[in-house]
């Protein structure tokens, strides 16, 4: 019976680890206004300093404005400048995939490295708040 318990407390430890995102992520929230006529359709977050080595980014749009036919996206850079280094490729945002999105790091991004969200449109103006682990 206690061979069982321990099974199932791995089991269950492991499944919880792989489903939810690190514990100790750095949470951030972020608020994005997009025009394609202003700053290029570009916007960042403010930084958020990694707290562990997963190599993902988990983003979660809590509020929104955004339709289908909107090119809207997300990716991940090094700092709030279009020339920086990306970490992660654009995603396209829609509502069907705004309530969470995870985005898997091209480029290695450890512990204290300082991140920041960028969203980008393409077409028309868009309102976006939530937060972001990354």
């Amino acid at each position: 019976m206690r061979k069982k318990l321990i099974s199932f407390a791995f089991i269950f430890a492991t499944a919880l680890t792989i489903l939810t995102p690190s514990a100790f992520a750095a949470k951030k929230n972020y608020s994005f206004s997009v025009t394609p006529s202003a700053n290029d359709g570009v916007a960042f977050s403010a930084p958020n300093p990694k707290d562990d080595n997963e190599q993902n980014a988990y983003i979660y749009t809590t509020s929104h404005n955004i339709i289908s036919t909107d090119q809207f996206y997300y990716r991940v850079k090094r700092s709030a400048s279009i020339s920086s280094t990306s970490y992660t490729n654009f995603i396209r945002v829609t509502p069907n995939n705004a309530s969470k999105i995870v985005n898997s790091y091209h480029t290695y991004a450890g512990k204290g490295t300082s991140l920041v969200l960028q969203a980008d449109t393409d077409q028309y103006s868009v309102y976006a708040e939530g937060y972001w682990y990354s």
